[in-house]
């Protein structure tokens, strides 16, 4: 064990015996989502290093102060990437506060999210214990599958002080096309094409226009161009496009005010609330920025009456942050609970930043 790792659960260790809190961070760059910042910081960045890489069984272990541009160079090399298409929220951003955000960028919408691609981490608990889940292989197990759980978690349930991680391929060849519609046009359309064997990577529509990107074979991207029709935009034009909505550099996330984002099926029509949005992933994920006079409440009810949930993503107001996540329902806040009190009994690790469970 190394040093570091050792001062660390010595650390941990005493946190819990004097009733104190902690917060691993890494670049920092997420710091505005999720509940209030809780807790001395302990700085992962000193942990940091590709661990293994064996290209032909598409592995990546990594440490989680890692940066997350140094895991995409390395794997750019081998024509390989990180198949969720974790967004950079700035230059500091590390592998490990990556899968702790649970955050995906557009590819979402045909790759799956960040829990599908963690196969195995090294965890150390509440009680200043590492612990070891999952492998390179993936397997069902009794139990937690805690390999699963830890994306998403903001931290709160130890510091993952290893990950295994999926990757995939490079796709060989893509393209971008532009359609002019309405909301409810661009989202029975999206939702009618990816019920077709199409190879659709990510969809983004706003103010009348619906972008599409294709990924995959060839004769796949050439056969989805000639039979969709649209504008297919230049090849950089659609490269810094993509780019900029991956890492919220589009014009509509850099705009002041309240940023929410809500979850809902795809095949909702427009949900017709006063404001400004952008859809995402066939219009499952859905930006949302309130006109003034439009309460949390009322947008709250609005994702929860179509079966969706809505989660205030960026706000200037503190107090609002203390209920940043849709609070769970009965099942899940139980499961919460008894996830943070198998990990971390004595709430070394604040779960406010997820939601009020305790």
């Amino acid at each position: 064990m190394s040093d570091f790792i050792d001062d660390l659960c010595k650390r941990v260790e005493l946190a819990a015996r004097n009733n104190t809190q902690l917060r691993p961070v890494g670049g920092g760059t997420k710091n505005f989502y999720g509940g209030p910042l809780q807790g001395e910081e302990v700085d992962m960045r000193q942990w940091a290093g590709i661990v293994e890489y064996e290209p032909t069984e598409l592995v990546i272990t990594v440490k989680p102060g890692t940066l997350l541009a140094e895991v995409e160079a390395a794997l750019a090399a081998q024509k390989q990437e990180l198949a969720f298409e974790p967004p950079r929220l700035g230059t500091g951003g590390t592998v490990g506060g990556a899968i702790a955000s649970g955050l995906a960028g557009p590819a979402r919408l045909s790759r799956g999210g960040v829990k599908d691609y963690v196969l195995g981490c090294t965890l150390l608990d509440g009680k200043g214990q590492l612990l070891h889940f999952g492998g390179v292989v993936m397997k069902n197990v009794a139990g937690y599958d805690v390999a699963r759980v830890i994306p998403g978690s903001m931290g709160t349930l130890g510091i993952a002080t290893e990950l295994s991680i999926k990757v995939m391929p490079v796709a060989p060849a893509e393209a971008t096309l532009q359609f002019e519609m309405d909301v409810n046009k661009a989202i029975s359309q999206s939702n009618e094409w990816l019920s077709k064997p199409l190879p659709i990577s990510a969809t983004f529509f706003e103010n009348g226009n619906l972008t599409v990107r294709l990924r995959g074979a060839s004769a796949a991207v050439q056969a989805a161009l000639k039979n969709m029709g649209g504008h297919e935009m230049e090849t950089q034009q659609a490269t810094t496009f993509w780019t900029s909505v991956r890492d919220q550099q589009h014009e509509f996330f850099t705009r002041e005010g309240d940023l929410w984002r809500l979850a809902v099926p795809p095949t909702t029509v427009d949900l017709a609330m006063h404001g400004q949005s952008v859809h995402e992933w066939g219009s499952g994920l859905r930006w949302f920025r309130a006109d003034s006079g439009t309460t949390e409440d009322q947008i709250r009810a609005m994702a929860k009456r179509v079966g969706g949930h809505a989660t205030l993503y960026r706000t200037a107001n503190s107090a609002a942050r203390q209920h940043a996540f849709q609070q769970p329902d009965a099942v899940m806040l139980k499961l919460q609970r008894r996830l943070k009190e198998q990990f971390d009994p004595a709430g070394v690790f604040s779960i406010n930043r997820l939601s009020p469970i305790l």
